[in-house]
């Protein structure tokens, strides 16, 4: 484990869960598949300097570093998935990491009505605030919901995102997460953005089944907002 945890660190700062059915009639804590190891062969060379990637630097290594020291908390160590809120919504700001493949893919994703129009500005871990949170978090379990396939998320930083679960702040699917949508309030309303949820990370709709099959049941989800101590490469 080590070993592997050590080269992917390496590797970063070289590039950069309706009772039965519905997860919030549970316990409020993830419950995690069955601890598998990766496979063998990685793929370490990860595209992150990629012009057409945009992932900050401090982004990843931070993430990588908050995997390694809590390993033990994420049970799909296969995929990490950064959402960079210093990007504005219509930019590509989630960037889901094959740790097996080497490969990014980058989607569309909302902050809430509260925390600003085409830039996320403002967070916050209080109820009812219609703020998106920030921090790291683990993936709970997937279910269907209002908006179609949606999954849990516990956050796991006491007073900066552990009110995520009572908020019932969930990544889904929503149509307002689209190029459509971009264009519709730049002709409504003057400012090209996507729609604002309640403060989910809300991803397109076409997209949601796929993303939330693959980074479900405990993987590590960072929502990055650049407020962090700087980030030293080495």
């Amino acid at each position: 484990m080590q070993r592997w945890v050590g080269r992917l660190l390496f590797a970063a700062a070289a590039l950069f869960p309706l009772l039965v059915n519905n997860p919030f009639c549970m316990a409020a804590s993830p419950v995690l598949r069955p601890v598998a190891p990766l496979p063998a062969s990685l793929n370490w060379s990860l595209p992150l300097r990629s012009k057409r990637c945009y992932l900050p630097y401090c982004a990843l290594t931070r993430a990588v570093r908050y995997l390694k020291v809590h390993w033990d908390q994420f049970a799909n160590r296969r995929f990490i998935t950064i959402i960079d809120y210093t990007q504005p919504s219509t930019s590509k700001r989630l960037f889901l990491i094959d740790l097996a493949k080497g490969n990014v893919t980058r989607l569309l994703v909302s902050h809430g009505k509260n925390s600003g129009k085409l830039y996320a500005t403002r967070f916050s871990n209080r109820p009812d605030s219609f703020e998106t949170p920030k921090g790291f978090f683990v993936t709970g379990a997937e279910y269907y919901g209002p908006h179609g396939p949606s999954m849990v998320l516990y956050g796991l930083q006491k007073g900066i995102n552990d009110n995520s679960y009572y908020r019932k702040i969930v990544m889904h699917g929503a149509y307002y997460v689209s190029t459509k949508a971009i264009e519709l309030n730049l002709h409504l309303h003057g400012m090209a953005r996507l729609g604002l949820s309640e403060g989910c990370p809300a991803i397109p709709m076409q997209s949601a089944e796929t993303v939330i099959d693959k980074i479900k049941d405990g993987s590590l989800l960072y929502m990055y907002t650049g407020a962090v101590a700087r980030c030293a490469r080495r």
